[in-house]
């Protein structure tokens, strides 16, 4: 019978991040700190300019405009304006395809980590789909819409926290209200119960904060929930309730990633002990390689 005293599941378990924050955080940028052999998922249009110049494998499944009816659509029933065009949006059913076959063919092993930039981003362009097949596009989804979207994520998920590789998924945050106490917080900018769902595949959940002072801008990484963000998680022994994440501006303008990893999240995992100790700091030139797609 196992007993936990002899347990090692860490030493066996590859690393799961959820990272939120506001816009301009530095979500994206802290995937190049990761160690190891990197695959992007890019669903969010500024993306590439964060990871440009690293060596850093990726595909891009950014809508364009035949995904998108911008004709003006109402909540008051069959009321707008009529689209011009025919929509039929594929963006998703792309990604569905180049994820199904390159899955198969065991494409994701060769990586230390996956990402997926963002949570936000690739959600919409799955509802973009279930409208459509629902005949439905351009109007306000209803709550099979909802329902649709919430099973394909949080299937989709499952299937990659069942790997043995890494994964590093950037999201947003959505501010409310408590109704009864008044008390502002922040959750996870996603539907319904994936709010649960999705945080409970990741082994660390984590929020981003950027802040200035007279010296500029500094970046933090917080690991202990709080009221104000009562999602917080992890499951690194060891850290601050907030961990220094701040990329010198001279390492990123290296496009060195052995650099990078002396930083940010590689920091945190090599405090907590899951990696070893960090290489000696030299200077590196200033070059510019190509980030390649797979």
């Amino acid at each position: 019978m196992p007993n936990a005293r002899t347990a090692r599941p860490s030493e066996n378990s590859p690393d799961r991040f959820l990272v939120t924050a506001l816009t301009g955080a530095g979500k994206t940028t802290q995937f190049l700190t990761l160690p190891g052999r990197k695959f992007m998922y890019v669903f969010d249009p500024n993306c590439l300019s964060s990871i440009e110049g690293f060596d850093v494998d990726y595909e891009e499944f950014v809508p364009d405009i035949t995904d998108v009816d911008i004709a003006i659509k109402t909540l008051k029933a069959d009321v707008g304006d009529p689209s011009g065009r025919r929509i039929d949006p594929k963006t998703y059913i792309n990604w569905e395809k180049h994820f199904e076959t390159h899955w198969d063919k065991g494409f994701f092993q060769g990586y230390s980590w996956i990402g997926f930039d963002s949570f936000t981003l690739f959600s919409e362009i799955i509802m973009d789909r279930i409208l459509h097949l629902n005949k439905r596009t351009g109007k306000q989804p209803e709550q099979a819409d909802w329902a649709a979207q919430v099973n394909t994520i949080g299937n989709i998920f499952r299937v990659f926290a069942s790997s043995k590789v890494g994964l590093y998924c950037t999201g947003h945050l959505d501010t409310r209200q408590d109704d009864l106490t008044r008390k502002i917080y922040n959750r996870p900018y996603m539907t319904g119960r994936l709010r649960v769902r999705i945080p409970l595949l990741f082994n660390n959940v984590l929020v981003l904060h950027a802040d200035t002072d007279t010296k500029g801008v500094f970046y933090t990484c917080q690991t202990v929930p709080e009221k104000d963000f009562p999602i917080v998680r992890t499951s690194l022994k060891g850290l601050d309730p907030y961990e220094s994440v701040s990329i010198p501006l001279e390492v990123l303008r290296s496009y060195d990633n052995e650099q990078a990893t002396q930083y940010g999240l590689a920091a945190m995992l090599r405090k907590a002990g899951r990696l070893g100790p960090a290489a000696p700091t030299q200077p590196v030139p200033i070059t510019k390689p190509q980030a390649r797609r797979a």
